[in-house]
């Protein structure tokens, strides 16, 4: 339970960067572009979470059958 909260406190401490790095590049470049690169580092972000699972169960999987 311990190690779930913590991913979650995680996942929310990487999408207030992820917005804190966009409205820092609003200032730079034109919002449309901050948003942009905002939305991409999130959707990546959303399949890094979803897949990471997988990964995880394979990698132990692999280990049993070794």
């Amino acid at each position: 339970m311990k190690n779930m909260m913590k991913g979650i406190a995680a996942g929310f401490l990487m999408v207030a960067v992820v917005i804190a790095g966009q409205m820092a590049l609003t200032g730079v470049v034109d919002f449309h572009t901050a948003e942009l690169v905002g939305g991409t580092a999130l959707t990546f972000l959303f399949f890094y979470v979803l897949f990471r699972p997988c990964r995880k169960r394979g990698r132990a999987q692999a280990e049993r059958n070794a």
